[in-house]
């Protein structure tokens, strides 16, 4: 924080801006602060020199930076597809949250309604937009997955490993099938209150913690990309009905169920069941093949139309 605010007086030099040492904060603020001890001065100190000018020039950045700025520049174009292999697919998935969403961020504060708040949610670098990862989206869909009821325990095994990959960081490692793209938000996020309860008695178990949420009724786009490369050893052709198949299960699970957001016990990051809008296109014969849907229930049964019999 203290960097940042050198690093702004060297490229935005002001005759006016200048930083104030503490004893000489102290003095001119003797009278407000008469009942303060030295602990809480210190962090006032903290809070009007450094963090908010620093926030509120962030702030300004970020909403220069906005202007202008088409979020749908980062998703996929469904026109691409036509430029991926065969059997290739892309599901958008246009929702609206049932319930809040949360994540941490990696910096230390943000000003809402000009108060520093130290639990950001995670935005994007440049616009501030709030936003969802394509590492939290996978990291997220992997978690519904591994709940996902399956007809065998090893099959399903084999599935998240074509799907997700391995792990090992390994220059060998075995690519997964699945490609995600971050998400922004429409909506500003808001500032909540949770207070978390001790299991068994379900009393307070300490204070209450001040999040940055996007509220119920925030609306996103999530779209995710099925693509057979590398095939890898052992391929079938039956492999991407299964895949698909689980696929569609899987993202029922985490949008209704699981959620995507941090306090998952909190029921947080779960949609509403009918969406603003879905629509899955896949690949086949060297065609580009559309299916809507209104809600994930009935993502299996369009993937099923789009693809006939011939991967039954």
């Amino acid at each position: 924080m203290i960097h940042d605010y050198y690093l702004k007086l060297r490229l935005e030099p002001d005759k006016e801006d200048r930083i104030i040492v503490f004893d000489e904060w102290r003095k001119e603020n003797q009278r407000r602060l008469q009942k303060n001890s030295e602990e809480e001065k210190y962090k006032l100190w903290l809070e009007e020199v450094f963090a908010k000018p620093l926030a509120e020039i962030k702030r300004e950045s970020q909403n220069k930076l906005k202007e202008g700025k088409n979020t749908e520049d980062f998703y996929p174009n469904p026109d691409d597809l036509q430029n991926f292999p065969e059997n290739s697919a892309l599901i958008k998935i246009s929702f609206t949250l049932k319930k809040p969403y949360t994540s941490k961020d990696e910096g230390e504060f943000h000003i809402i309604y000009g108060r520093i708040f130290e639990n950001p949610i995670v935005r994007d670098k440049f616009t501030g937009i709030p936003m969802v990862r394509p590492s939290t989206w996978k990291g997220h869909l992997r978690f519904a997955a591994d709940r996902a009821e399956w007809k065998e325990e090893e099959k399903k095994k084999e599935i998240i490993k074509r799907l997700f990959g391995t792990e090992s960081e390994d220059e060998k490692a075995l690519k997964g099938r699945l490609y995600f793209f971050p998400t922004f938000f429409k909506n500003e996020a808001e500032r909540d209150v949770i207070t978390p309860l001790k299991r068994d008695t379900r009393t307070p178990a300490r204070g209450p913690i001040n999040l940055e949420v996007m509220k119920l009724g925030s609306k996103g786009e999530f779209y995710l990309l099925y693509m057979l490369y590398p095939r890898g050893n052992g391929f079938k052709e039956e492999q991407i009905k299964e895949d698909l198949d689980f696929i569609a299960e899987a993202l029922k699970l985490m949008f209704y169920t699981y959620g995507f957001s941090a306090k998952k016990t909190y029921g947080f990051g779960v949609i509403e069941e009918e969406l603003d809008e879905g629509k899955i296109r896949i690949k086949f014969n060297m065609e580009i093949k559309e299916e809507t849907f209104s809600q994930l229930n009935e993502l299996e049964n369009k993937l099923t139309k789009l693809l006939g019999d011939k991967y039954e």
